[in-house]
């Protein structure tokens, strides 16, 4: 396991549900306008509906499908996408602005803070995710935890998986591929940073969706939760 990976000075972390818990606040937001509109929507099928389709806008930018665009103006332009796809459920302008404003206030899995700590003490600890800068400082914030950097791909010029995101990671943070370590709920993303040089670190989900998806046998470091990954990588 760890003792498998040489010399890694950086840590790069996925966040959105490898480290922030966006099932909990999206599905919280929703449940009250739910309630509001007097509409029977599931709030579950909802939020993942709408997670999907954003994921589904990410791609079609990669692929020059859709103009470049940031993570909350693809979060706008989803929900007005799938929000017909659930009738009774007719939000105004206003109100889908304010629920596409609660990634911004995300919590963090219990366990994350202090492991995050830990692991600042040893190595440099930066986010590299597709959600905006803005979200990643708001929920950062909000969930009161500090990064050694912020790297959105809004400002990298590419959405992963493409591996000129895990590089240029590496490039910004003054390290070889291999001298970072991507680390992730989501097999695939390990995978693409695996291709791309990087080596990786896979966090057993919690509720995330599709953090289970892939063999992560094939990846560095295998941990049960971040108490124990911090463990393996300041040992």
């Amino acid at each position: 396991m760890v003792g498998d990976v040489p010399e890694v000075r950086t840590l790069a972390f996925d966040v959105g549900g490898s480290v922030f818990d966006w099932q909990t606040a999206v599905r919280r937001d929703l449940r009250v306008l739910i309630e509001n509109h007097g509409a029977e929507i599931d709030d579950h099928a909802f939020a993942h509906t709408w997670r999907r389709r954003m994921f589904e806008m990410v791609r079609e930018v990669r692929h020059g499908e859709r103009d470049w665009c940031n993570a909350d103006d693809l979060h706008r332009t989803a929900l007005d996408e799938i929000t017909p796809q659930f009738p009774g459920f007719d939000l105004t302008p206003g109100e889908k602005d304010d629920l596409t404003l609660t990634w911004h206030a995300l919590d963090v899995w219990p366990d994350f803070p202090d492991a995050l700590v830990r692991l600042r003490e040893r190595y440099k600890v930066v986010v590299l995710s597709v959600l905006s800068y803005s979200i990643l400082v708001d929920s950062s914030k909000h969930a009161g935890i500090s990064w050694d950097g912020l790297l959105s791909c809004e400002f990298l010029g590419h959405y992963k998986p493409s591996p000129e995101a895990y590089q240029r990671c590496a490039t910004l943070v003054r390290c070889a591929p291999e001298e970072v370590m991507m680390v992730a709920t989501h097999p695939p993303d390990l995978a693409a940073a695996s291709r791309a040089g990087m080596r990786t670190g896979h966090v057993k989900p919690k509720m995330e969706e599709g953090g289970s998806t892939g063999d992560t046998s094939i990846f560095d470091v295998l941990a049960q939760d971040y108490t124990d990954f911090a463990d393996q990588m300041c040992s």
